[in-house]
This record gives C-alpha cells, sequence and structure tokens, in this order.
C-alpha cells in the first residue's frame, strides 16, 4: 500500500509545487537531511496547507485530516485513494488519531499533523494541544517542525475561494532527533513546538509589509466578523469588494492588500477580532443568546450522517436548541469548527454536526462555547 501512495506523491509533486507558484506564489525551501524516520509538526493557515508541505519536503508522508472530508462522497474516495489521510474527529478526544499516527510511525512511515488542529482567524498560531508533546514522546523518532510564512494574508480564514498572490513561503525551522527527544520531558518538547511554530503574521507584515494581489479583498469578512465595531449590534456586517459595512449605522471599512484596514480605530483584523472576542466574554456574562435563523443537526457516526432536525438555532449557557432538539450545555464535551460555517461537537458520547446556513455567522456559537465555557 505504501509504494502505491509514495508513486502518485512523486508523480504530483512536480506539478502541484509549480501551481502552488503560479497561484499564490509559493516557495520553499527543502530540509537538507531528514531522518530515517519522522514526525512533522506544521502551523496551519490555508487549506492548501498538506501541499504546501508536502511539496516542500518532496517525499511521501502521511497527513492528519478533519474527519469531514471523508464524507465528500466521490472526492473522498480519490483521497483516500491517493493519500489515505489518518481521520481527526474533531470536537472530540483525540485519542484514536493519537493511535493511528503511532501504528503509521511503528509501521515505519512518516506523518505530518497540523499541530493547531484549525486554521487561524487572526494570523496568530492557535494554541497547541498539550498531548502533543505525549505523543511525540510515544512516537520514539525524529520531529521535523516546519513552518509556513504569508499564508494568513494569501488565503484569510473568514475569505472563501479568494486567494492572493504574494509572499509565502513554507521552511522547517528544527529538526529533533530521536535521541534528542529521549532526554527531553514532555513539557520541553511541547516548549519547542510552541516556539517554532508560533507566528505572528500581522506582527511580520507590520515590520516587513508584503503586497497580496487579488480581487474583493474584503468579502466574506462577515465570516470572523459579527459585531459592529460602532453600533455593537450582532449580525449586521455585510462585505462587498474591498468594503465592510454595517446595515444599522454609517459604519463602513476598507481592506488593502497588505491586510490593513481603513476608516474604524482598528488597523489589522487582528485588532479587531481581539476587541469582538472581549464582546463575547460581556455577552456571555450578560446571558446573552446567540440565534441563528436556519441550521440543520446530525449526528454522525462511522462517517455517516443521520439528519436529526432542521430550524432555528440558538445557543445560551443553559442550551444548544436546534429546530425541536435541545441540548443541555453541560452535556457538551467538546466543540469546535470545521470550514466556516460548520460546528462539531460531543455530547454523551453522541458526535454532531450542526451546518449554519451561510445567511448566518458560524464562528459566534464557537467563540461563545468557549467564553460560557471558560466562565
Amino acid at each position: 500500500m505504501s509504494k502505491k501512495h509514495k508513486i502518485f506523491f512523486k508523480i504530483l509533486c512536480p506539478p502541484l509545487s509549480l501551481f502552488l507558484r503560479l497561484k499564490l506564489g509559493y516557495t520553499y525551501t527543502k530540509p537538507k537531511e531528514l531522518p530515517e524516520q519522522y514526525i512533522v509538526l506544521s502551523n496551519h493557515n490555508t487549506d492548501y496547507d498538506p501541499i504546501l508541505v508536502g511539496v516542500g519536503f518532496g517525499k511521501q508522508m502521511y497527513f492528519v485530516a478533519s474527519e469531514h472530508i471523508s464524507r465528500w462522497k466521490n472526492a473522498y474516495k480519490f483521497i483516500k485513494f491517493v493519500f489515505d489521510p489518518i481521520m481527526r474527529y474533531k470536537g472530540s478526544v483525540a485519542s484514536s488519531t493519537v493511535l493511528d499516527v503511532l501504528r503509521k510511525i511503528r509501521g515505519g512511515e512518516n506523518v505530518c499533523i497540523f499541530a493547531e488542529g484549525a486554521r487561524s482567524w487572526d494570523g496568530i498560531t492557535n494554541p497547541i494541544l498539550p498531548s502533543t508533546g505525549k505523543m511525540i514522546k510515544s512516537a520514539k523518532c525524529a520531529l521535523i517542525t516546519y513552518k509556513i510564512v504569508g499564508g494568513y494574508f494569501a488565503s484569510p480564514n473568514w475569505s472563501t475561494s479568494n486567494t492572493r498572490k504574494g509572499y509565502l513561503h513554507g521552511a522547517p525551522v528544527n529538526i529533533y532527533t530521536k535521541e534528542q527527544l529521549e532526554g527531553m520531558t514532555v513539557d520541553e518538547i511541547n516548549e519547542c513546538i510552541k516556539n517554532d511554530l508560533y507566528e505572528d503574521a500581522y506582527a511580520r507584515q507590520l515590520e516587513d509589509k508584503k503586497r497580496y494581489k487579488g480581487k474583493n479583498l474584503a468579502e466574506k469578512m462577515e465570516n470572523v466578523l459579527f459585531v459592529c465595531p460602532k453600533c455593537k449590534k450582532i449580525d449586521t456586517i455585510k462585505s462587498h469588494g474591498d468594503t465592510v459595512s454595517c446595515t444599522e449605522c454609517d459604519m463602513s471599512f476598507t481592506y488593502d492588500e497588505y491586510g490593513m484596514l481603513h476608516g474604524i480605530p482598528y488597523q489589522t483584523v487582528k485588532e479587531l477580532y481581539a476587541w469582538e472576542k472581549d464582546q463575547v466574554k460581556e455577552h456571555a456574562q450578560q446571558g446573552v443568546i446567540y440565534t441563528a435563523k436556519e441550521a440543520t443537526l446530525s449526528t454522525v457516526k462511522k462517517h455517516e450522517e443521520t439528519l436529526l432536525t432542521q430550524g432555528a438555532l440558538t445557543l445560551s449557557k443553559e442550551e444548544l436548541v436546534c429546530g425541536d432538539i435541545k441540548i443541555p450545555f453541560s452535556d457538551i464535551s467538546e466543540l469546535a469548527m470545521h470550514g466556516r460555517h460548520a460546528l462539531v461537537f460531543t455530547a454523551n458520547g453522541v458526535y454532531y454536526e450542526l451546518i449554519i446556513n451561510e445567511s448566518s455567522n458560524a464562528l459566534k456559537f464557537a467563540l461563545l462555547y468557549e467564553a460560557i465555557k471558560n466562565q
């Protein structure tokens, strides 16, 4: 099986490398000397990241991917046949994923994991699970940390298919040998991973501005911004072209080719997002209920969806309600996003998926869940 995957990898790398260079301006630095066996940990900012890392190494490896891709029907059949990814159930305990990774390593394969588990909304590397160091320690192989710079501006998480061409570069940060890792504690390994993969896209951009050419640069920013920075009303944000505005007041600002904002007291999406998260914390304390007019709730088992209900969605500190189904907030043990309009979570051992209509913001529910949970 591995031989087949290595052949496909070798065939696909050159054309994919050319595609990424032409479309995104991607360049990369290959590791000079690769250990016999390793796990790659990379930061995560674009949907292209598995390809960015893959061509950057030029050597076949297995990637950990979100479980939802297994429900892409015909597309997943091709992905499974060519790449055979390791499935990760977001919004659930990742123990089965860790076991699958260790099986691959013990079988003599190499594995790549995007340690954050989700793309960044503000250009800052997301927290890395403390269990990552323990998994690396258990794998008993080398570790390569790999960082992609410029991904946040080339393909902002809040945008959909609107990519921009500019500075985008991937390179190894450090290579830790098996022997080095054996002499390190789990906490020391986690600290190395955290330091190696940390990226603040706006801090880098403000220090050395790079241009990212594209059209309709602000389109779909309502995927990340749902509170008006002027009137503070919820779900009144609309985008068009390079402009974002509020339907309830005269607030309006533009987003330029350097990722900078003009027309409001915030220069960057990072600053605006930090302000918005503070607003969500206040809403959680005040008992504000977040709503969406239309959503579907399904259970997912063995990569099969079973629709339970559809209708209006609400989330409060007491419960999540979708259509005619109510789930107590205290029963939800994990919750995460995939894409821009889907939430996955576990409640009483059942794995659920919420698909929220594109006319509503989905991120606000994930942020409110975290704010209430942290109270």
